[in-house]
């Protein structure tokens, strides 16, 4: 569906434009949300935050004008604001519980290696840095493709891109992720 189709079905059913937001935008909403707050809130923080995105788009849709720009680009720009303030608050929660937890609570060493478990955390924590870095749209592609499990033709159905940009920009953010990796890892 074109933008000016959707700006048409928005003034005549309301209902199945919202329905048609969701399904065409949804995953790319999810995906940048994921990429902004996954690594400090849980899943329904997520998803709230997807939500509250989906009803503000909805609520402003007004603003939105096909001649103005891409809905896609306008959806991802409210989208990522929306979600960088949710990550600071999600941020400031988090700093808050940490102060009065981190003196209160003991945390007994594990019985089996405690090396080799603080190395793999470290490690997968450079790693998710690393592919939070790479930004749109290749961290979206990489966590569809390997936290998903996504096939490349799927990837270019949400991402609303080609098989073979998908296919390219897989491949360079995976050299791009092992070269760093072999640097020694990524520190924000």
């Amino acid at each position: 569906m074109t933008d000016s189709e959707w700006e048409q079905l928005l003034c005549s059913s309301p209902s199945k434009a919202y329905e048609t937001l969701i399904d065409q935008y949804g995953n790319l909403i999810y995906a940048i949300v994921l990429n902004k707050i996954g690594n400090c809130g849980t899943r329904e923080d997520v998803e709230d935050c997807v939500s509250d995105i989906m009803v503000e788009v909805f609520k402003n849709a007004e603003k939105y004008s096909a001649g103005s720009g891409s809905l896609k680009s306008y959806i991802s720009t409210i989208a990522k604001f929306r979600a960088i303030d949710a990550f600071r608050q999600l941020s400031a929660r988090n700093n808050m519980r940490s102060d009065v937890e981190d003196d209160d609570i003991f945390i007994p060493p594990a019985l089996d290696n405690t090396e080799e478990e603080t190395e793999k955390r470290i490690f997968s924590q450079n790693l998710w840095n690393i592919v939070r870095s790479l930004g749109e749209p290749d961290c979206s592609i990489i966590v569809y493709q390997y936290f998903y499990k996504r096939k490349i033709h799927e990837i270019a159905k949400i991402l609303e891109m080609t098989s073979d940009s998908v296919k390219k920009r897989s491949m360079r953010a995976r050299k791009k992720i092992g070269t760093l990796l072999r640097k020694g890892g990524y520190h924000e």
